[in-house]
């Protein structure tokens, strides 16, 4: 196969190997359940969350890019760490700072959808991957923490954004372009794969605030011309979880971790205007300086 082919066979391509590897990541984590007795480890649950994130996300692009990209692959991946890229990185971490208060108030409003029935078992569903997730940020110790820091928050910063922005936003944004429509196929691109991106975590009373986040996530990945500041700030963002939870554990702070912050809408206008200006600022300027691949 070469890389002419269309970029949407491509993606399917991608997708179908994204599926047999989560069925082999399923079997290969399948005997630390089966050990526990059902109830695993905080060991065991980060090994299957370090797994199934290399096997789910990371290798299926890889083997993609291999088959596609063999000699361009540092450029479809967009791998410039140049020292104008990590300015471009700290922007990117900043302005997801910023949309905290926004992404809050879309939580809130999220959780509060009434969706009947459905709602109910879509709900029991996500308290437990919440209960999981809490399982493993709970770790009181630094090598606790080390280990979060590691699995929970740089993998799936590094994996998800690997298939998400390089492997699903890239090929979508590819496939419109051959068509003509790429003045505007950017942002269609970016906005499917951010649906796709929350839909993916398998909350939908958490939608809303993962769709901004994952459209930011393209953006950044868009106009920064490089991997690194959607990665940053995805870390940024998860690592964000890790602490909060380790300082509540440790007894550092006496809140609840998943209170909403209520910062009035006053501030979450302006945080999120101060978000959208930065962006602005940092990000749209390159476009005057370099046309978008």
């Amino acid at each position: 196969m070469k890389k002419s082919t269309h970029p949407l066979l491509q993606l399917l391509v991608m997708l179908a190997m994204a599926l047999g590897l989560m069925l082999i990541a399923t079997l290969v984590t399948a005997p630390f359940l089966i050990l526990s007795g059902g109830s695993m480890s905080t060991t065991a649950l980060l090994v299957t969350q370090a797994v199934t994130q290399l096997l789910t996300f990371l290798l299926p692009v890889v083997l993609m890019t291999v088959i596609y990209y063999r000699k361009e692959q540092r450029a479809f991946y967009r791998l410039d760490f140049g020292g104008q890229k990590w300015l471009y990185g700290l922007a990117g971490v900043v302005i997801m700072l910023l949309l905290i208060p926004l992404n809050d108030w879309l939580t809130e409003w999220n959780d509060s959808w009434n969706l009947g029935r459905l709602g109910e078992l879509l709900r029991s569903l996500q308290e437990q991957t919440e209960a999981i997730l809490k399982q493993i940020v709970a770790a009181d110790t630094v090598g606790g923490l080390l280990a979060n820091l590691l699995v929970v928050a740089l993998v799936p910063a590094v994996c998800e954004e690997v298939f998400f922005r390089t492997g699903i936003q890239n090929l979508l944004q590819r496939w419109i372009s051959a068509d003509g429509r790429k003045p505007w196929g950017v942002h269609v691109a970016i906005w499917l794969t951010a649906v796709i991106f929350s839909l993916g975590h398998g909350e939908i009373f958490a939608f809303m605030p993962r769709l901004v986040m994952g459209a930011t996530l393209g953006y950044l990945y868009v106009y920064g011309g490089s991997l690194l500041p959607n990665m940053l700030a995805h870390f940024v963002n998860n690592a964000l979880v890790v602490v909060l939870y380790w300082l509540v554990a440790r007894g550092v702070l006496d809140i609840d971790p998943e209170a909403p912050l209520r910062v009035g809408l006053e501030l979450t206008v302006c945080c999120t205007a101060a978000a959208v200006a930065l962006f602005g600022v940092t990000f749209l300027r390159r476009r005057n300086e370099q046309s978008l691949q």
